[in-house]
């Protein structure tokens, strides 16, 4: 049987099953007290029959039997519907009038002060309800027997059971909405927990609020604590990437006023300077905003930075004549740093022009869940499944001969990670390589 993995269907289910449990046991328990009290109500009537009975009693000397009035009242002046007397004496019998010609077969007892139930056929195979008393009236030997029908018992007990069910369905259905609105109830902070962790994550909020019920106040603290160690932990990272930019800063501009001079005949030096110098610039404005208190996250719009990218890729690879497809919302964008994104992108997007025959595709769509899929298909060789973890490693080229210094996909990883996204590979339609790139999703 598979788990319940929904907590308030474990909750719902196991209310229901001991409602239901419990429901039941109830009404067997009323059902056995109203059996009781309605045989008991019966008893009582057959037994005072049975006293008027022996008080009218009259036995002569030749042990004939006879009764000083009449004891044919209601309900035992009614024929054959089993409200029945009989007296028994070893030589003549009494009977009332409604048992008209029949009689009754009842065991012979012994003396007793109370008298005796016994349940047996009677006239008609009617099941009845007997009351049996044996005296002895001076020398002579006597049983008095007075019935009921079963049914009189049975009868008002089954219509009591089935108002008393309907009741309890009533009831039981009753307890479970009370226990749905309960569990929904006591299950809110939960839903608040998980908006509130939703706003820590767009970057809306740094921490998770502390007024929460006594239940959730200790996980709510775990995640506080959580989140300030993960903030503390950025913090320190960016402290040093701005201690290595500061650090790198200065020789960098030292060899870029050397280089100035050989401009003519080594401008590709320049331009890589010039690349660093702009990297260095960007890290350190990421560190001192971050330091001042700036925004969280930053929002980019997917569709234009992929254009972009992609008419700067047609130059670079403009002699193979690449076609190049974007298929992406133009309103979607992603919880991410302009130059983060086209570093990240860039570099995926290189990798499938240095190894497409002819095209490369592009698409993105909202994947739920807050996130952004970005899928970049191109119709290259591909790669096998045991080489999808080399090429993440830094430095590893699987093909030697292929311009690069291997660095470009870690770097990617890496800066994912940071935003917590992820990377796939895949095969794609086009026959090469598939990769999944997921960003949080600019709300």
């Amino acid at each position: 049987m598979p788990a319940v993995r929904s907590l308030s269907r474990r909750l719902l289910a196991g209310a229901a099953l001991f409602i239901t449990v419990a429901l039941l046991v109830a009404g067997g328990v009323i059902g056995l007290l109203l059996h009781h009290f309605i045989q008991r109500q019966v008893d009582e009537r057959l037994d005072s029959q049975i006293l008027f009975l022996a008080s009218m009693l009259r036995v002569d000397s030749g042990g004939s039997l006879s009764l000083a009035g009449n004891a044919d009242g209601p309900p035992f002046d009614r024929p054959m519907r089993g409200w029945y007397w009989q007296v028994n004496s070893p030589t003549s019998a009494l009977h009332g009038r409604s048992l008209e010609s029949n009689t009754l077969d009842v065991p012979v007892l012994p003396p007793r002060s109370a008298p005796r139930p016994w349940d047996g056929p009677g006239p008609e195979g009617r099941r009845l309800h007997y009351r049996i008393k044996p005296l002895t009236i001076g020398e002579t030997r006597v049983e008095i027997v007075a019935t009921a029908p079963r049914a009189a018992v049975t009868d008002p007990l089954i219509d009591a059971m089935m108002t008393l069910g309907l009741s309890l369905a009533a009831l039981g259905i009753a307890l479970v909405l009370a226990m749905l609105l309960q569990v929904r109830l006591g299950l809110r902070p939960l839903h608040r927990l998980r908006e509130a962790l939703a706003e820590v994550r767009a970057g809306r909020s740094d921490r998770v609020p502390d007024a929460q019920p006594d239940e959730v106040r200790p996980l709510v603290t775990e995640l506080n604590g959580l989140l300030e160690q993960n903030a503390a932990n950025l913090e320190r990272a960016r402290r040093h990437v701005s201690n290595l930019a500061h650090g790198l800063k200065t020789p960098l501009a030292t060899l870029a006023v050397a280089l100035s001079r050989e401009r003519q005949r080594a401008p590709e030096l320049v331009e890589m300077v010039d690349l660093m110098e702009r990297r260095i610039r960007h890290h350190l404005g990421r560190a001192r905003a971050a330091a001042l208190g700036g925004p969280t996250r930053a929002q980019t719009a997917v569709a234009g930075r992929l254009e972009g990218l992609g008419q700067v890729l047609a130059k670079v690879h403009g002699e193979r004549r690449i076609v190049l497809m974007i298929d992406v919302p133009p309103t979607l964008a992603v919880a991410c740093e302009q130059q983060d994104f086209d570093e990240i992108a860039g570099n995926l997007l290189e990798n499938a022009y240095k190894w497409a025959r002819a095209a490369v595709a592009v698409q993105a769509k909202d994947a739920g869940g807050g996130t952004v899929a970005l899928v970049i298909d191109d119709d290259g060789p591909g790669l096998r499944a045991e080489q999808i973890a080399d090429v993440l490693r830094p430095g590893k080229r699987l093909d030697e001969s292929a311009p690069g210094f291997g660095f470009g996909l870690s770097i990617t990883q890496e800066l994912v990670e940071l935003y917590g996204g992820r990377l796939d590979f895949g095969r794609a339609p086009l026959g090469g390589l598939r990769v999944i790139l997921k960003l949080p999703l600019a709300r």
